[in-house]
């Protein structure tokens, strides 16, 4: 960080300004400076390169980029950071009391739905994500058999592939056309989606995880780094975002190879790609080190029961 970003962060760090603030924070293709998830409030620092011509159009890009996603944007220069940080902390006061007053005003949600518990109040989001051969689906599937009194349930997801043998609509996934798909991102429905190839989509409609959340559900998601991240983002301190992970790259190695299901190239991707999702793991709620299966069980477990009893 910049001399303006350490100090700017030694101000709102924790929650001293009543909320918690995330630095270095991914959005989609982006790390913004500093992200206030509740409020989707982001706060940049810009030094004096951000004046050139090809630095301004980036920045307008990027702007765009998060105002269309519902983000709020607020920027500095390193010198009035430098100079007056007690202006710049007024500032993201004066904000800050801006995006309550605008929550306030469109949560249509009952009072309740902010004390979740195991009854039939509005539910919670608990986030999942991992690299391949971590444990995490046996950890998932485990909670959900076990401990029906979690509430949990995974969101139907939308696809714009064909359904598969006996698969319904609305009952394993909702099947869509690429045209329809792209129509709901156009107009911002979906909380988290992917291309994974051309005119492939998966994605989770908002629409959808709100009724499950009124119904009381807490809702999983098993998925990839990026949409834990655009998942966390969207629904702030409602959701509980968990990392299982592997105690270290070569038991990774060691459990893949122990399958015997893959060829060793496709091994190699996949160790490639756990390497790179585990330098998001310290961008998650909580870290839970699967090196022995049952007691990683528990741990979640307690980490969920914490979470919806006392969120």
């Amino acid at each position: 960080m910049t001399n303006a970003e350490s100090l700017l962060w030694e101000y709102i760090r924790g929650k001293k300004l009543g909320y918690r603030f995330r630095r270095q924070h991914p959005i989609d293709d982006f790390i913004v400076d500093f992200l206030c998830l509740p409020l989707k409030l982001v706060i940049e620092v810009d030094g004096g390169y951000h004046n050139t011509d090809y630095r301004k159009k980036l920045d307008m890009q990027r702007s765009a980029f998060l105002t269309e996603k519902g983000y709020h944007i607020i920027r500095f220069t390193n010198e009035s950071v430098l100079q007056d940080i007690t202006s710049v902390i007024s500032n993201i006061k004066i904000k800050i009391e801006e995006l309550q007053k605008e929550n306030n005003m469109n949560n249509n949600m009952p009072t309740s739905c902010n004390h979740p518990s195991f009854g039939g109040e509005w539910g919670r989001l608990i986030i999942f994500s991992a690299p391949s051969g971590s444990g995490k689906s046996t950890i998932i599937n485990w909670l959900m058999q076990e401990h029906p009194e979690l509430r949990m349930h995974f969101s139907i997801s939308c696809t714009s592939r064909p359904p598969r043998g006996q698969e319904q609509n609305s009952v394993e996934y909702f099947f869509l056309t690429p045209e329809e798909f792209r129509e709901k991102i156009a107009r911002n429905e979906f909380v988290e989606y992917e291309e994974v190839y051309t005119d492939r989509y998966y994605g989770t409609l908002k629409a959808q995880v709100n009724r499950q959340l009124e119904a009381g559900e807490n809702v999983v998601f098993d998925v990839d780094v990026h949409g834990a991240m655009n998942i966390k983002a969207a629904y702030g301190e409602r959701a509980l975002s968990i990392f299982i992970q592997p105690p270290s790259i070569e038991a990774l190695r060691a459990r893949l190879e122990g399958r015997g299901t893959e060829k060793p190239e496709e091994i190699e991707k996949r160790i490639a790609r756990a390497e790179y999702e585990l330098t998001f793991a310290d961008k998650f709620d909580t870290i839970v080190i699967n090196d022995d299966l049952e007691t990683a069980k528990q741990e979640t477990l307690a980490k969920i029961k914490a979470f919806i009893t006392n969120a």
